[in-house]
Order: structure tokens, then sequence, then C-alpha cells
């Protein structure tokens, strides 16, 4: 702390240009974000450095020309630190995205071992007769999930499926992760070729659809092995995780459900060449472009963009998804 306290305090004891980040924040923007960093840095002028760090943070220097404006220095902190905050929400999801993924394959495991009980919580009886395919499940008629950690038992109201509040909660009983009752029981039904998650954040705002909140969409796929309809049968795939972002408005509701439709009928990706990447036999688009980030227009696959939710409708209407 004093280290820190000390490198804030440089430059003759102002600290307008120094800010402290956790560095798993910090690592996940710079990793998984790259190009909202770079327009920050752009639109601002400025430069964004390390100039120290402990076992948990990071101190950053923001740095801009001499004849820069007055204020610049302030409008680009508060910018950063705005992009911090948007990160450290996109942190979260991820991470509890990843202990879904642990609990599908936790689900998966179970399966190959046949039935199981269930046990229903809060009523203290164990119902032997009923049975699941998945994992032994702990179920209870309240909203708010029960997550064992060291022992104790923190509240958390958030399905890891949905991303809404728990209806009558359902916990696995080895991993101690809560859902609701229908998330879990159609997980539970789903073979493994993928799941789209869908969520609304009003806090998150995409440029030219201001007075709108945003549907964040999270497609995620575990690993695998090709089928006869893929290029190479036989061959192993590796999984991903993408999310997308559109306006809650009619109109991307509206597209929403046409991504609905289009991803039931496995139009939405492919196995192939990644073309960024250049790696073969991998998960990619195929051919009905989503927005991939909340800013940076077209180029960086995100906002504002006026003619893009025209246009995917028309990639959408050429594989023969429509409204009718």
């Amino acid at each position: 702390v004093s280290f820190v306290l000390s490198r804030m305090a440089a430059c003759g004891g102002t600290t307008k240009n120094r800010l402290t980040v956790n560095k798993h924040v910090w690592d996940f923007l710079t990793k998984e974000s790259p190009a909202k960093l770079v327009k920050l840095k752009e639109e601002n002028k400025v430069s964004i450095l390390i100039d120290g760090e402990t076992s948990e943070i990071y101190v950053l220097q923001i740095t801009m020309p001499a004849h820069g404006p007055s204020n610049g220095l302030y409008l680009a902190r508060k910018a950063l630190k705005a992009l911090l905050k948007e990160t450290e929400k996109e942190l979260k999801k991820a991470q509890r995205q990843s202990e879904l993924m642990g609990c599908m394959a936790l689900m998966e495991k179970n399966r190959e071992h046949g039935p199981v009980e269930l046990h229903r919580r809060g009523t203290g009886l164990i119902s032997r007769g009923q049975q699941t395919s998945g994992p032994r499940v702990v179920s209870g008629s309240g909203g708010v999930a029960g997550c064992s950690r060291g022992g104790e038992e923190e509240q958390d109201s958030q399905c890891p499926i949905c991303l809404g509040e728990i209806q009558n909660i359902k916990t696995l009983e080895k991993c101690k992760h809560s859902f609701c009752e229908d998330c879990i029981t159609r997980a539970l039904q789903v073979k493994k070729n993928g799941r789209m998650l869908v969520s609304k954040d009003s806090s998150v705002l995409l440029s030219g659809y201001e007075k709108y909140g945003t549907i964040i969409i999270q497609y995620v796929f575990p690993p695998g092995i090709q089928g006869v309809e893929h290029p190479n049968p036989g061959v192993r795939y590796p999984g991903t995780t993408r999310v997308a972002y559109l306006p809650d408005c009619p109109e991307g509701n509206k597209v929403l459900a046409l991504f609905r439709k289009a991803f039931d009928q496995r139009l939405t990706f492919t196995i192939g060449t990644s073309m960024t990447t250049g790696r073969a036999n991998v998960i990619t688009w195929n051919d009905i472009h989503h927005k991939t980030n909340c800013t940076g227009g077209p180029q960086l696959f995100g906002y504002p963009d006026a003619t893009y939710l025209a246009r995917v409708q028309e990639e959408l209407r050429a594989k023969g998804i429509t409204n009718d």
C-alpha cells in the first residue's frame, strides 16, 4: 500500500494523472477489448502506461502533450474510469459463463452414470421416486440462490444461464451453483451443440440508440468432434464463447428473434478456418454479421452503424430466416 501511495503521490503530489486498477480487470481489457483502449487513447490524445504494481493492482499513468486542452487530462481519466467499470462488468459475466461451462461439463459427466436423486430443499423431504438424467439438484421455492463459498452461504440472485433473477431455485449438489428451475431443466435436455444465452442491461448504451438499453447475446460452444456435415469429420474442434450486442429497441428485438431462429437452425456458425487467426478446424461466423463491440463503428464491428439492423435482416433473409 505504501508503494502505491508513493507512486500516486509522484509529480509533486498530484494524483490527476494516476489511476489504480485491479490487475484482473486491466488484463481482461487489454486481452479481450484492446480496440476499446486504442479508441480511448486516440479520442483523448493520451498515452496510458503501467507505472507500478502490487500483487493485485496496477498504477496507471496517463500522459498527454503539453499543448493539450486544460481539461484534457480530467476528461481522459473520466473516460478511462468509465471503460474500466464497463470492463469489470464484462469480466464478471465472463466469470459466470466460465462457471456455467464447468457446471455443464459436470452435467455431461454425471449423465453418463445414469439417473440420480433429486433433493428438495426447504421441505426436509427427499423424493427417491423422482429422478433426473443430470446431476443431483437441490431445489427450493425461493428466488435467491445459495452458493457455498468456504463453508458459508452467500446470496446471489442472478441465474448464470439467463442472467436474470432466479425463479424457483435449483442448486447443483457438487458445485453448489444455483439456477432457475426452468433454465437448468432446459440445460439438462440440451445436446452438446452450443447454447445461445440472452440478457438485457439498461446501463450499457450503444451509440445511436442511447435512449435504449442493450441486448447482450452470449454464444457458448463446448469442444467437440466434427460430424459428417463438417469439412473434416472425426477431427476435434475447440470450444469458444462469442458475445454480441443489439439495441433493446423494437427493431433490435425483431433482429434478436431472427437470430434465435438462425441459431436453432444451426446457421449462425460453422466449422472452418478463422479469417483473423488463420487457424483451421475452429468455430467461425457463417456470414450473419454480429456486433461484437459496443463502440468503434463498423470498422471495429461496433456502433454507431445506422444501417446495421436493416443489413443484417437482409443477410438473414438470404438464408431463409424471416419473421413469417
